[in-house]
């Protein structure tokens, strides 16, 4: 069973101080917390109305403020087209069904501790992502 957060509570809705919702976040159908492994981080996969799947790894801690200034957040989108061929290579990593939304963030949850290391599964399963990266003071 997921853990699906909430996006629209108030703990939620502004987890960046100060900060406006993307226009992805604002039409967010699921999203769920990895476990993490680095204190003071947090790691997401959200899946979003158009198809896309967005994961997002975010950072608060002093190593974030010695190096970048502020918060940061590493994201990584994955194209709706990709779809068919990431529950195809998701299945085989897991070895269990992988047919919708549900079984793939299952999946990602039971499988990835965090944003990174999901990234780099990506990676060597040769599925594209865009990456952006994003700070604050």
């Amino acid at each position: 069973m997921s853990s699906v957060i909430d996006r629209w509570k108030r703990e939620f809705l502004l987890r960046r101080r100060g900060s406006l919702p993307r226009s992805s976040e604002s039409r967010v159908r699921r999203t769920v917390a990895l476990k993490g492994m680095i204190p003071d981080t947090t790691s997401w996969v959200r899946i979003l109305e158009s198809g896309q799947i967005e994961v997002e790894h975010y950072e608060r801690n002093a190593g974030a403020e010695d190096h970048f200034g502020g918060d940061v957040a590493w994201i990584y989108r994955i194209s709706a087209a990709e779809r068919s061929h990431l529950y195809e290579r998701l299945q085989k990593h897991t070895r269990a069904a992988i047919t919708d939304d549900r079984t793939m963030v299952d999946a990602f949850m039971d499988n990835f501790k965090d944003a990174w290391a999901l990234r780099d599964w990506l990676k060597q399963q040769r599925i594209p992502f865009e990456q952006e990266f994003e700070s604050w003071p």
